[in-house]
């Protein structure tokens, strides 16, 4: 099958990389660039979290899992500030959300969707 084999060491930008098992799988090499990762989590202003939330990092996508974390990678030189979009498809319940924010924003508090 097809998994997402993610490698990861401190002080650098984790790498994704979608690979598929069978008989004739590949010997996969990486080599990982100074930087970070970037966890943070999407809620409403109720504080419920919101699983399946889209959430938009410049030209970054992402889903958040099922209990609303979300994962980004970055590559030094890393921003000061990211141009930010969230929203969760195919639900009126949420208002879409779209600003500039700090990256030590992003990184200490939680993005948080108006419900309607």
């Amino acid at each position: 099958g097809e998994y997402v084999l993610t490698v990861e060491a401190d002080g650098y930008a984790p790498q994704h990389r979608h690979i598929k098992v069978g008989l004739e799988s590949k010997e996969q090499d990486f080599c990982l660039k100074p930087g970070r990762k970037i966890s943070n989590r999407v809620m409403d202003d109720r504080g419920q979290l919101v699983g399946g939330a889209c959430v938009v990092l410049n030209r970054w996508h992402i889903h958040t899992d099922p209990h609303g974390f979300f994962h980004w990678s970055l590559e030094d030189p890393v921003p000061q500030q990211v141009a930010m979009k969230a929203y969760k498809r195919y639900s009126n319940q949420y208002e879409e959300l779209e600003t500039t924010v700090a990256l030590s924003q992003l990184e200490s508090q939680p993005i948080v969707l108006k419900n309607r």
